[in-house]
């Protein structure tokens, strides 16, 4: 395969008056709706004198060449290549209504092959569908124009640009033309094979991963530091090589959403993530005025305004009277904030890891994933870096787990469980932090009632085992009361054992753990679905002793149930029987005792 790959100007891509760029009849039509067509207005208007932008890539099969005008088929970038040459065609237009004669002649050689005195064939051939209305278009017959997308390009231009000039004078029109044409690049791949072309297209658009908003992140932060000086892009770079090998074997992604929910104490969405991070950014960083985005959108730092929510930092600064982050920030430098993002990456790892110092900690947090609590991390991340006395850290952890047990039994809904920790962050972390969490979790922790009558019915599948295994092993130490004569071991020495077998009808499962579907009586199938995962048919037994039951129906398991030395595993050897009725009364005692082991 010979591919050629340069950089072009939009002025050096599309001033050849030899070329046609034709998009083949069996590309999808013309789709780019608002969205796409604001980003690359704004992204070119934004830009700043040395800044540079890419718009992407266009791949091209250009067979071989020959004299008069050359077609080359557009195989991948018909999208970008439609909305420049409207955007060309809009500024064309407002170039002859101002009587600039020069300028305007200068476009329409971007828009058409030849002389466009002489010629009217436009630059651009789209589908056989499409290219009606873009020759429409090109003559502005608007009314003529069927595919609303290309209509909409159209005028969406029209409005920016009149709006642009009203706002900042003609001279904006000559400065943003000479950014479209002059400094902004596309990557031109021109391929002579077709078959080449499109493997080529199929490698870049299904081999290649998407970038993740990690990416765009690190992307945005080192390209700032590249503008402030070499020694800030150096230090950006250690510290971010830091910031990786801290999250190794950890979803970037998830930390980074995890981290400014964080820092606005409420939930950011990953569709919002970029956004919200740069937001921040611009609000605390240092020399982000030399960012084009930043002037773009907010001028300079001195009259720098964040549409903020007014409702929610009203609610902040109500919940205490201490200054909140958000009150008369500080500006600091990039290297402060890239170092404030590693520590909480730091925390993140030894949560993630269960790597504190700490054994204590480290059991807790261990005990929050089997309940799966993971919108936690939110808050522990921050909480967890702070000096703050162990008893209450413990407190804070036993707090986390109960309400969380509880949502989950409940049913809570799983969508508001990021707002439930991030709105922790807003409290200070004072002597009496521990009571002032515990009464912002109760808003959102189910009541006794609630937990009472869903805890025998709560479904605890195999994706959620660990959850069923962390209360089997909670209520073994409250029947102990408390006492540490014995320790329940990791899951490779205890296993949670359903007393009923979770496969009772096939004809494996018969010989294995004998005739149940019989044993069970009428409906056993049916039954048997229900009941299976409910806590009142689990228990913990040794990994021996689980082997020498598991071939066994239930009065041969007896004999191992006995040998136990677990109480809630021991008492079920008293049982004459056990079917669904035994397996429903059983679950509703172990609720009896759920209810206050897990209160806040």
């Amino acid at each position: 395969m010979n591919v050629t790959p340069k950089d072009f100007t939009l002025h050096s891509l599309l001033n050849v008056p030899t070329e046609q760029f034709k998009v083949p009849s069996y590309q999808r039509r013309y789709a780019w709706k608002y969205p796409q067509h604001r980003a690359l207005i704004e992204d070119i208007d934004m830009l700043l004198p040395g800044d540079g932008h890419l718009f992407g890539m266009l791949i091209l099969h250009t067979g071989y060449y020959h004299g008069g005008t050359n077609t080359v088929d557009v195989v991948d970038g018909q999208q970008r290549l439609t909305t420049i040459t409207i955007l060309l065609k809009v500024l064309m237009n407002k170039f002859l209504f101002l009587k600039d004669e020069y300028r305007s002649s200068q476009v329409s050689q971007l828009i058409y092959c030849g002389d466009p005195k002489s010629s009217n064939r436009p630059k651009l051939e789209l589908g056989e569908l499409d290219n009606p209305d873009y020759l429409n278009l090109l003559k502005g017959d608007l009314e003529k124009v069927k595919n609303r997308n290309l209509f909409d390009a159209y005028t969406f231009f029209d409005d920016f640009i009149e709006d642009a000039i009203k706002d900042e004078g003609e001279v904006w029109l000559d400065t943003f033309l000479s950014k479209l044409i002059h400094t902004a690049k596309i990557i031109r791949l021109d391929v002579m094979q077709a078959q080449d072309a499109y493997k080529l297209f199929e490698t870049i658009n299904n081999r290649g991963l998407q970038l993740s908003a990690t990416d765009i992140l690190k992307n945005f932060i080192l390209g700032h530091a590249a503008k402030i000086s070499e020694d800030k892009l150096n230090g950006a770079r250690e510290v971010w090589s830091e910031l990786i090998i801290q999250l190794d074997g950890i979803p970037t992604d998830d930390f980074f959403r995890q981290y400014v929910c964080g820092l606005y104490t409420r939930k950011i969405s990953s569709s919002k993530l970029v956004e919200e991070f740069k937001k921040d950014y611009f609000k605390k960083v240092q020399e982000v005025d030399k960012l084009g985005e930043f002037r773009y959108n907010y001028g300079t730092i001195e009259t720098a305004e964040f549409d903020d929510d007014s409702e929610l930092y009203d609610e902040i600064s109500e919940s205490h009277d201490e200054p909140t982050e958000y009150d008369h920030i500080e500006r600091i430098d990039i290297l402060n904030y890239l170092k404030s993002i590693l520590k909480a990456a730091s925390c993140y790892s030894k949560i993630w890891n269960l790597k504190f110092s700490d054994k204590k900690i480290n059991q807790r947090i261990a005990d929050l994933q089997d309940i799966r609590s993971f919108p936690s991390y939110i808050f522990l991340m921050h909480y967890l870096q702070m000096e703050l006395p162990k008893k209450d850290v413990y407190k804070v952890l036993d707090l986390i787990g109960v309400t969380m047990l509880r949502r989950h039994v409940t049913s809570q809904s799983t969508a508001y469980n990021d707002d439930i920790f991030a709105k922790l962050l807003r409290i200070s972390f004072d002597d009496n932090h521990v009571d002032e969490i515990k009464e912002i979790l109760k808003e959102d922790t189910p009541s006794d009632d609630e937990f009472l009558d869903n805890f025998p019915r709560h479904e605890l599948k195999q994706r959620v085992i660990g959850r069923a295994r962390y209360v089997l092993t909670k209520i073994e130490y409250f029947l102990r009361k408390g006492t540490t004569e014995i320790s329940i071991n990791g899951p490779e020495d205890v296993h949670v054992e359903h007393i009923i077998p979770q496969t009772i009808d096939t004809k494996t499962s018969k010989a294995e753990f004998g005739d149940w579907e019989s044993y069970l009586g009428e409906k056993a199938r049916i039954n048997h679905k229900k009941y299976v995962n409910r806590i009142g048919n689990m228990t913990l037994l040794a990994s021996s002793l689980n082997i020498s039951a598991s071939n066994n129906p239930f009065a041969k398991k007896k004999g191992s149930y006995k040998s136990s030395e677990l109480l809630i595993t021991k008492e079920l050897a008293e049982m004459r029987d056990f079917k669904f009725y035994h397996m429903e009364k059983r679950g509703k005692e172990l609720a009896e005792l759920a209810v206050k082991i897990w209160k806040l």
